[in-house]
């Protein structure tokens, strides 16, 4: 083997190295990365599990407080019906129950079992059926 060859051997086994080390170093950087995909995936899957308990939380809070103001509402009014007066003369601005209260004092029943107090020239007549 004469030294032009002999070089020329030598650049071809290091360009077959240099492409060994190549592709070793695509290999290893990909297989770095792999997990991280994984990962973001997972989080991903765990964000939807999360949104979807907060959805249902959601829904259960809003079922509860409804129920909770419908059962305080039928409470209060039959309280009122037992303690106070039911006017059969006036009705509320917008057609409530009204009642009179030990001290002569109009109110009315809200959705959420409050007691709303009206003056006299809020009310309205009863009208006859």
């Amino acid at each position: 083997m004469c030294w032009h060859c002999f070089r020329l051997y030598i650049s071809e086994t290091k360009q077959i190295t240099m492409k060994k080390v190549f592709g070793i170093a695509v290999v290893v950087l990909l297989g770095f990365s792999a997990p991280t995909f994984a990962q973001s995936k997972t989080d991903k899957a765990a964000h939807g599990v999360k949104k979807g308990a907060n959805k249902a939380w959601a829904g259960t809070k809003k079922g509860a407080r409804e129920i909770g103001d419908n059962t305080a509402e039928a409470t209060k009014k039959g309280i009122a019906r037992v303690s106070d007066k039911k006017s059969d003369a006036w009705v509320g601005p917008e057609g409530q129950t009204i009642y009179i209260d030990d001290l002569g004092k109009y109110y009315w029943i809200n959705g959420k079992g409050k007691k709303i107090y009206v003056s006299e020239s809020a009310l309205k007549a009863r009208s006859k059926k």
